[in-house]
């Protein structure tokens, strides 16, 4: 497994490791509260994408923008599926939170041979103020 590396937004440690064809950014408890606050996501996009290219000397073919809504929609629909859970339901729909939860732990940005979102990010950067 890679490197677990830091950086330091609002006050929060967010975790996140490198690969050669993605960022993969943890999404607990500290990304969560510092992306409450304005440009957090950005920030972090921002760091990331540069220590990525300092680490594997060439950049990734994303925009800060569409990693910082990458970011944003990661982080709020877990926290709906959290709060749904909570709510007695029939098994089955308890089987797709479970599934949104399970696919929001960690933010997979990476090219598109990857990534099989990308596209969808970099539409929604290019309509949503971020």
């Amino acid at each position: 497994m890679q490197e677990r590396k830091t950086i330091k937004i609002n006050d929060e440690e967010i975790s996140y490791f490198l690969s050669e064809k993605a960022i993969h950014i943890d999404n607990n408890d500290a990304l969560k509260r510092a992306v409450l606050k304005p440009k957090a996501s950005t920030q972090i996009a921002e760091l990331t994408l540069e220590d990525h290219k300092r680490h594997y000397h060439n950049a990734l073919p994303i925009s800060t923008v569409s990693l910082a809504a990458e970011i944003y929609g990661h982080v709020f629909p877990e926290q709906a599926a959290e709060a749904i859970k909570k709510i007695p339901m029939p098994d089955k729909l308890e089987q797709a939170i479970n599934l949104v939860l399970e696919k929001t732990d960690v933010i997979d940005a990476g090219h598109e041979s990857i990534d099989g979102n990308r596209k969808i990010w970099d539409a929604i950067s290019k309509i949503v103020p971020i």
